[in-house]
């Protein structure tokens, strides 16, 4: 038997107006659990539309991170164990956090992001850390969020950085799907997945100046909702079609990597794994494909070189990326001196 959940969602600057008619037949009661930030721009608009209708029991800090640990902290806190649902508002993390401890607690959970930054509102899976942020493991549970609600106007009005990253995290699936699909011979579900990935690439450069440009406004523009629902749906359809080993590859192994190589200053997942896409297509041959995406990095300040993820020496990132289970799936081996050279050649780009 084979169980397959897709995402649905709300989008729009009103789109909390419907969270008591899609909530209301999984119970009465709900714990929210988010990052302080995302509930203070938030959650007043979300208690605002559940006014009279539905009980919002407590208001929940996930942690800080997404730890086992911070889920395992949520899943002792009285006020969860009592709501019929869970509420999960913020980022990836906040997210991940929340929807490991709802789905290890058999209780329906529901995602309120406040960011587009990532896919984790509508997929299953999660990426974990150590209590150090060290890469842990991706962890999946049985399925998605049953709903997903997409402000438009919370979306417009967060940090622009989330945005910016965000879209340099999506330009990542449809070239890493294609590249661990490439020669299998695929089952209906993983085929339908490798075939949405690829439009995933083309919206994000043809809108994703305008979004930004958005977001610089904070307004709800149809670019900004349209890079939204690209970063955080399709990306999220298409992890909910694919296993793990199909999912991520070159650019995400260099970030698990990156997360525990000494480097400068702080950088969001997103950058990190945009610019790891750029030594992907370097490494497999697209040139022209690296090229667009080189000179979209170059407008949009997105990394494309190892200064902009704090790196001088590349060797400590292409040890740890080659022990990463991103690896795991490859159409063929990518060693060391393919990763050496790939950078090389990127850096070779820079004017």
């Amino acid at each position: 038997m084979t169980n397959q959940f897709l995402p649905s969602y709300t989008i729009g600057t009103d789109a909390y107006d419907s969270v008591y008619d899609v909530c209301h037949h999984f119970g009465k009661t709900a714990v929210l659990i988010g990052g302080h930030k995302s509930r203070a721009a938030a959650e007043p608009l979300l208690r605002k539309a559940l006014e009279g209708k539905m009980e919002i029991l407590d208001s929940l800090y996930y942690g800080g991170d997404a730890t086992f640990e911070n889920a395992e902290a949520l899943k002792e806190n009285e006020a969860f164990q009592k709501a019929d649902m869970v509420f999960a508002m913020g980022g990836g993390r906040a997210i991940d956090t929340a929807k490991k401890a709802a789905a290890e607690a058999g209780k329906p959970y529901f995602t309120f992001p406040t960011l587009a930054s990532n896919c984790a509102p509508v997929t299953g899976v999660g990426a974990y850390y150590y209590k150090d942020h060290t890469f842990r493991q991706v962890y999946y549970v049985d399925r998605p969020s049953y709903h997903t609600f997409i402000h438009t106007g919370v979306i417009a009005n967060a940090p622009r950085e989330y945005l910016w990253a965000g879209i340099g995290d999506a330009l990542s699936k449809q070239y890493e799907v294609e590249f661990s699909a490439r020669g299998d011979v695929l089952p209906y579900g993983r085929n339908l997945g490798v075939t949405l990935a690829g439009t995933c690439s083309q919206g994000l450069l043809e809108y994703g100046e305008a979004a930004l440009r958005s977001a610089d406004k904070k307004t709800a523009s149809e670019a900004l909702e349209y890079v939204a629902q690209n970063i955080i749906c399709s990306t999220g359809i298409i992890s909910n079609l694919e296993p793990e080993d199909y999912n991520s590859s070159v650019a995400h192994a260099l970030y698990n990597s990156h997360t525990g190589t000494a480097h400068e200053g702080a950088h969001l997942h997103g950058a990190v794994v945009c610019y790891g896409t750029l030594v992907l297509l370097t490494l497999d041959g697209q040139l022209e494909e690296r090229d667009k995406l080189y000179a979209f990095c170059e407008r949009t300040h997105l990394p494309h070189s190892l200064s902009d993820i704090g790196l001088t020496d590349p060797e400590e990132l292409i040890a740890n990326a080659l022990t990463k289970p991103d690896l795991n799936k490859v159409p063929y081996p990518v060693t060391a001196e393919l990763l050496r050279k790939a950078i090389a050649d990127v850096e070779a780009l820079k004017k």
